[in-house]
């Protein structure tokens, strides 16, 4: 598969997740030469919509995360995610030295699929405890889908797993700047074990079980847990709870100001 480009835009088939190290790398490349990367950091961040071609890269970091610890190969996670893709939003840390993805955030914003963890909590083959949207929105309060995010996936490679903790703060700013944006209020995921037990402990997010339901086996991620959080009302007490991130947390989150903090340094929008 090419991932050659003339001077615009890259030519290659859509919503693709079998790029190779190298095809994505030269991709990652390319995107960097579109953008004014103003840091002084290691990494920096960028928002992707899922229609643009440019989010082949962070559609690599979560198949190669995800084959290597669950074994979803590109056919499931087309499968997986193939409704949802331009509905998606992706949050790239990009290691800007070595010109290489390091990390991935995506959101799912709601359109006429639906948001996915809600979908597959209503499908009995995907969950041992099937529980319709509705009861969920009327469980936790969600009046309008439209206010609501889907955390679909959270990846970071092996490779830059000692810097986890930078990687994830990036990224949570990111996501928070882009969610006051959008008057986004509610967040619904399906974490694996390892994650939620990252962001429940080590970030502090009060994050409670979807509808109440059990943890489960999903994606082949054991342990899974479908979890509900209030976007404003859980990063507040996040800011607050672990005093290692909770100052560069603060920064970002404290007196609305997300937008300062999180501004072009950090985070530029690939559009």
């Amino acid at each position: 598969m090419s991932a050659e480009r003339d001077d615009q835009c890259p030519h290659h088939p859509t919503h693709v997740y079998d790029l190779s190290e190298s095809e994505t790398n030269r991709l990652t490349h390319q995107f960097l030469r579109t953008r004014a990367v103003d840091t002084h950091d290691q990494f920096a961040c960028f928002e992707i919509e899922g229609s643009d071609p440019f989010a082949n890269i962070p559609r690599q970091v979560e198949r190669e995360v995800f084959e290597e610890s669950f074994g979803n190969d590109p056919v499931c996670m087309t499968d997986e995610y193939g409704p949802y893709e331009d509905s998606s939003l992706f949050f790239l840390a990009v290691d800007t030295q070595a010109e290489a993805p390091a990390g991935v955030l995506r959101m799912i914003r709601n359109s006429s699929a639906g948001l996915k963890t809600l979908v597959d909590m209503e499908d009995s083959t995907k969950t041992p405890t099937a529980v319709r949207t509705g009861d969920l929105m009327q469980y936790h309060g969600i009046d309008d889908l439209d206010r609501c995010w889907d955390g679909a996936t959270s990846a970071v490679r092996r490779r830059y797993r000692r810097r986890l903790a930078t990687i994830h703060v990036q990224l949570l700013r990111a996501w928070y700047a882009a969610a006051t944006r959008e008057n986004v209020r509610h967040l619904v995921s399906i974490l694996d074990a390892p994650v939620y037990r990252i962001v429940r402990d080590f970030f502090g997010v009060p994050l409670v079980p979807l509808g109440d339901t059990p943890p489960f086996t999903y994606m082949d991620a054991p342990n899974s847990q479908a979890v509900y959080a209030h976007v404003s009302t859980s990063l507040a007490i996040a800011a607050g709870v672990n005093r290692k991130v909770g100052r560069r947390i603060r920064d970002c989150f404290a007196d609305g100001g997300a937008a300062q903090a999180c501004g072009p340094r950090h985070i530029q929008r690939a559009k």
